[in-house]
């Protein structure tokens, strides 16, 4: 590589990693990920916005010999991860980090190469649509990859609010709901704030238009590595989080894409299974059951982007979504469902079946708990927000 590129890929992970000291607050998962073997490259994978690139730089400066560069750089677009890595090696540097990975063609291979040869250490971002699984089994044994989900209630809250809340346990917020609830109540009126703003970490002013366009490169650049991606394509993956963000749960099923979309009904399968491993959705399966049809949730705040085009976003689709996306990343989830005109609690969490509902929600469904929109606890009532404490 020409020496006047190296000089730039230095100076830009230089730079980068003193502007990275300006967010002193980390995501949960930094520490994880500071405990893995020396022996093993990390890749951290998730959406657009929920603070990758940070992550990277924040591990990147508590490395010695480290240095950073993405690979959607247009001054390295005609060498190969294998090419770049090898030339900073030659430099001295041992801990090479690298942004957006699956820009490049062919990097699981180069990664394996590099691997072999044991000269460096890398830690790289993808997108939610990566599978080291699926790419190749040897690369597997290799890499310990992980996801950053969108920032949690208490994260964003650190992060963007200046708090500094410690992670709770779901055993500890069912537990202690009455001593949390007195501790945390201040936090409550944040919480409708947080289904407008939360999860992506994207600068206040431009909000909207930065989640827009992430949304946008999702579907059109990540997508692309499951398919081709065409005009329709993309506008069909825009209309089905349309309709998820505008619906009532369970609401959105598969035929009822199908008809909307005007697709098949493989084709709306085909769609949401897309849209699920490409982070947007999360669908959420009936207990023991693998016939039903899921619930599909959106795991960003889109009912609020989309609800812009005039319509008022259903309140109790909004408080499953905080739900689901918060107990999902710490415990089996799935959701419950009768016979016709059979009333149900909505979920099973792990051994616990819990309603979620509004303030007046009551108790004719007999759940093991009750996740309700105000302070209020007995009678097997948490206060909502507090699940947003979990990770």
């Amino acid at each position: 590589m020409e020496e006047k590129i190296l000089t730039s890929i230095l100076s830009t992970s230089r730079r980068l990693m003193m502007w990275v000291r300006k967010f002193p607050k980390k995501r949960f998962l930094y520490n994880e990920l500071r405990r893995i073997d020396e022996e093993y490259y990390i890749g951290i994978k998730g959406i657009r916005g929920v603070g990758k690139t940070v992550l990277l730089l924040q591990l990147a400066n508590e490395t010695e010999k480290s240095v950073y560069f993405s690979a959607d750089s247009t001054l390295i677009k005609p060498f190969s991860i294998y090419e770049i890595v090898k030339s900073l090696a030659e430099l001295g540097y041992r801990n090479i980090f690298v942004d957006e990975i699956h820009r490049k063609p062919n990097w699981s291979e180069d990664l394996k190469t590099l691997y072999d040869e044991h000269e460096v250490r890398i830690f790289f971002s993808g997108s939610s649509a990566i599978d080291i699984l699926h790419l190749s089994a040897d690369l597997s044994r290799r890499v310990v990859l992980k996801e950053l989900p969108p920032a949690s209630f208490r994260e964003w809250l650190n992060i963007k609010r200046g708090f500094s809340i410690p992670r709770l346990s779901l055993k500890t917020v069912l537990s202690k709901s009455f001593d949390l609830t007195n501790m945390y109540m201040e936090l409550h009126p944040l919480w409708k704030e947080y289904m407008g703003k939360g999860g992506v970490l994207y600068p206040e002013s431009g909000f909207y238009d930065a989640l827009e366009n992430s949304i946008r490169k999702v579907i059109l650049e990540d997508l692309s590595s499951l398919r081709e991606i065409n005009v329709k394509y993309e506008t069909d993956a825009f209309k089905l989080l349309y309709l998820v963000a505008k619906s009532a749960p369970f609401e959105v099923k598969y035929s009822t894409i199908a008809n909307e979309l005007d697709i098949s009904k493989n084709m709306a399968i085909r769609l949401v299974e897309d849209l699920s491993k490409a982070g947007l959705i999360y669908p959420v399966q009936a207990c023991k059951s693998i016939r039903k049809e899921p619930k599909l949730y959106l795991t960003i705040p889109l009912r609020k982007f989309f609800a812009k085009k005039g319509f008022s976003v259903n309140i109790g689709a909004l408080r499953e979504e905080f739900f689901i996306n918060h107990v999902r990343w710490v415990s089996e989830v799935c959701y419950l469902k009768g016979k016709r005109g059979e009333k149900t609690p909505d979920f099973q969490v792990g051994e616990w079946v819990i309603e979620v509902g509004g303030e007046r929600k009551g108790r004719y469904q007999k759940p093991d708990y009750i996740a309700t929109d105000g302070l209020l606890t007995g009678n097997s009532r948490i206060p909502l927000f507090l699940f947003g404490l979990i990770y």
